[in-house]
């Protein structure tokens, strides 16, 4: 309930009122001329500027009220904008320069106007329990108890003319008035009107009175249907109407009547706790104040014609609304194009209410970005690179991220809201919305917010940021992350590792084909990058014995190029492996055993034309492995190194020396020729260290998967098996996991 509307107080008879005790020394006020018959804010005037914690709450024809979040109160002129400092806590009221400033039982009325000198009244002759409930022109309306102790309370008006105080009862009040809530809101200088709960029994009704200052008299009385303690009334000379107390369901209306008429009209207008209401001639202004996080039609200040109904918006955005004169409000709110500031709201020459800004407090309604942290730059290595987003929002929001790879248009997308410190951070951890690597490249991303109280348009922040991964020997993808290559019957897939290892959770990961005329080929390797560019490539030998090479081209979608011959007489070797670098010089190389069980080493040239050198022969007496892997760096020098299964199942580290050679082998572990297929994969956890995948069928890729995570430690270069259980939907009977 907002009680700063028609300067609204309230009386609770079991609720002692605390004042501040002291006298407060009159403020200095500036002399200005007298006030102008008419109580209109000049429409020429220059907009003024107030502190953005200030609010109306009380207005004249010279000046208005504001008070701030620490108390201080102060009256600012509309001809000049001149600020006058008044004690905290100072009331106003409307349609008057008079301000009331209280400490203990004195009160202190102040002519804003300057026609005055200011004028103290004690009411402590009235009594202990004497309350001071509001301001009605430079008459005070006082709350005091019956003195003969019986249920209710009397309503004085007690001012002081010419130096004397004068103290008048308000007659025509029901005898038990106050015995219960009591509410008074001042309407103009010579109107009050008092709204308080009458109990019959156990039934309760809200009942308005209105109260004609000049004689003390209450002058019309009425039932306020569906009323309670938060209803606000309304008067005019023709009109009395008030504000529904919500429904259940939240539904409010307004009702509207005649003056001495008992016929209302009842007015739906939607759903709202915090409506206002105020009449101004022919019109009723209205609008929700409690602005929330969920869009409402009653936000903002509208006002509706009593005569044909026409309705009409003029803020966007309500705080308080408050009668100026017969014809104008003056209204604390906001428009989207304006902000929040003191609007005047008068007939324009159509007859149509319009707003125009009087007093500006510089604080936009609409929901505006206050900071903004994007990187320009990312590297999703390591599993601790994940890059963060921020922007904070100077009211509720809900914001969209988007992340748009350019070569291809994938995105990841994130809607958040924002936390209690009207941030929105999203982490991106290097995924697409299939849970897919991202690639490396060029990015755009768009960040679009919309308010959640509906007020304003959505703001929107784009920018480009650039991805670089790195490359690895298994990532044909350009996302410096492994793939998975299965082939099925002549065809090559291609699967995300990230997809199909850490987010197998997810569904099932989307193949792509790399064409077919692969079963051409009996070995497929992942050597990295021999032909020199910036991508992966892959090395096949075909059934005849030529060995190929298959330029990476970086594009997912088409991952290699047309394959180049490199030479025959490669079926002399019983097993060929590649993985990286093994001699220090940054080029991949390759390593075989032949039928004699020699080893030879094939040093990388980065030549497409001719990819290696000729051979150099590195060790006698490895025909007792049936499969080698080249592995990359496990062992944690700075070259490669590889491992060596027995046909016993015995898996053996060689670590690499450096220059295309081995140190003497390491025992791993026993049970591995429950494998057919053991792929160097690379780093499938982003933890820097590489890892194995294990295949236990050849001719069908399903959950006999095994995922070895590396150590780092030469000693124990693999953790225990993890596990992985993903199925890889290569289509095809025949399946091969490389």
């Amino acid at each position: 309930m907002n009680l700063t509307h028609h300067t609204r107080h309230r009386l609770a008879v079991a609720v002692a009122l605390a004042v501040t005790a002291g006298v407060l020394a009159s403020p200095a006020v500036a002399a200005t001329a007298p006030p102008t018959a008419t109580a209109s804010v000049a429409a020429a005037a220059p907009v003024l500027t107030l502190p953005q914690d200030s609010k109306l709450v009380g207005n004249g024809p010279s000046g208005f009220l504001t008070r701030r979040s620490d108390g201080s109160s102060s009256w600012t002129r509309y001809a000049d904008g001149v600020t006058t400092a008044l004690p905290k806590g100072s009331k106003g009221t409307v349609r008057s320069d008079t301000v009331v400033a209280s400490a203990g039982t004195a009160h202190t009325v102040y002519d804003m106007s300057g026609a005055s000198s200011p004028v103290t009244i004690d009411i402590g002759f009235l009594g202990p329990g004497a309350t001071l409930m509001d301001l009605v022109g430079s008459t005070l309306v006082v709350s005091v108890p019956r003195a003969d102790g019986s249920e209710g309370r009397d309503i004085h008006l007690v001012g002081k003319p010419d130096g004397t105080i004068v103290d008048r009862t308000i007659s025509g009040l029901p005898a038990d008035v106050g015995a219960h809530d009591l509410f008074s809101q001042v309407d103009s200088p010579d109107i009050l009107s008092l709204l308080y709960e009458e109990r019959v029994g156990n039934t309760a009704d809200w009942r308005t009175a209105v109260v004609d200052v000049a004689t003390a008299t209450v002058v019309e009385e009425r039932l306020a249907a569906r009323a309670d303690y938060s209803t606000d009334v309304t008067l005019s000379a023709t009109h009395l109407a008030w504000v529904e107390s919500p429904a259940v369901s939240g539904a409010v209306a307004l009702e509207v009547a005649r003056r001495n008429e008992p016929d209302t009209t009842r007015i739906p207008i939607g759903n709202g706790d915090g409506v206002q209401a105020e009449l101004m001639g022919d019109w009723l202004a209205y609008g929700e104040t409690h602005t929330t996080s969920v869009p409402n039609p009653l936000y903002g200040l509208s006002l509706r014609s009593l005569t044909t109904g026409q309705t009409v918006k003029v803020l966007d955005s309500l705080n308080t609304i408050r009668s100026q004169s017969d014809t104008e409000l003056l209204v604390q709110g906001g428009t989207v194009d304006q902000g929040e500031g003191i609007y005047r709201i008068a007939p324009g020459p159509d007859g149509t209410p319009t707003a125009t800004l009087v007093a500006s407090m510089g604080l936009p309604i609409v929901l505006q970005v206050v900071e903004q942290s994007v990187p320009t730059t990312a590297d999703f290595r390591t599993a601790g690179s994940d890059v963060k987003l921020t922007w904070r929002f100077s009211q509720p929001a809900s914001a969209r991220i988007e992340l748009i790879h350019t070569a291809s248009g994938k995105r990841r997308t994130y809607t958040e809201g924002v936390d209690p410190l009207g941030r929105v951070t999203v982490t991106w951890n290097g995924l697409f919305d299939d849970f897919s690597t991202a690639y490396n490249g060029d990015y755009t991303w768009r960040m679009t917010a919309t308010p959640r109280n509906g007020i304003g348009p959505a703001v929107e922040r784009t920018g480009t940021l650039k991805v670089d991964s790195g490359q690895a020997p298994h990532n044909f993808s350009d996302s410096g992350s492994p793939d998975l290559l299965v082939r099925g019957n002549d065809n090559l897939y291609m699967f995300d590792s990230r997809k199909a290892l850490e987010f197998a959770h997810t569904g099932a990961p989307t193949a792509t084909n790399a064409g077919a005329g692969w079963a051409a080929y009996d070995r497929v390797l992942t050597p990295g990058n021999v032909s020199g560019p910036r991508y992966s490539d892959l090395v096949t030998r075909d059934k005849t014995g030529t060995l190929w090479l298959h330029p990476g081209t970086g594009n997912a979608a088409s991952p290699f190029a047309r394959p180049v011959r490199v030479g025959g007489g490669w079926n002399t070797y019983t097993d060929i492996t590649a993985n990286g670098d093994l001699d220090g010089d940054g080029r991949p190389d390759l390593v075989a055993t032949d039928k004699a069980g020699d080893l030879w080493f094939y040093k990388g040239t980065g030549n497409a034309s001719a990819p290696f050198a000729p051979r150099r022969k590195t060790g006698h007496g490895w025909g007792v492995y049936n499969k080698l892997v080249a592995t990359g760096n496990i062992g944690g020098n700075p070259t490669g190194d590889l491992i060596a299964r027995d046909t016993s199942g015995v898996l053996w580290l060689y670590l690499g020396k450096g220059d295309g050679t081995f140190a003497a082998r390491t025992r791993i572990g026993g049970g591995w020729n429950a494998y057919n297929e053991i792929v160097a994969v690379g780093d499938t956890d982003r933890d820097g260290r590489p890892d194995l995948l294990a295949n236990g069928r050849t001719g069908q890729v399903d959950g006999t998967l095994a995922l070895y995570k590396g150590t780092g430690d030469w000693k124990a270069p693999f953790a225990p098996r993890a596990g992985a259980t993903t199925i890889l939907p290569a289509p095809g009977w025949y399946t091969t996991l490389f």
